[in-house]
């Protein structure tokens, strides 16, 4: 893959960002899976973070998949 608008540090901090999503997610799920739950508004906070995370993850992979299209 070549990059063209972005560099090579441009594309580790995309990979770094999407590690550290993955691994908050994991936590998070971690927590509603094994009674980490304090209450209905941690509940809800965790769900919200879910929803948070997943759309980080989409809109990078949009992203590095809008790259991979560019450079074809």
């Amino acid at each position: 893959m070549r990059l063209h608008w972005w560099d090579m540090d441009g594309f580790r901090i995309v990979q770094f960002v999407q590690r550290s999503v993955k691994e908050r997610k994991e936590l998070v799920l971690d927590t509603l899976e094994n009674n980490g739950i304090k209450d209905m508004g941690h509940y809800r906070q965790c769900m919200g973070e879910l929803d948070a995370l997943n759309y980080i993850s989409q809109e990078l992979s949009g992203l590095l998949d809008k790259q991979e299209q560019m450079d074809d």
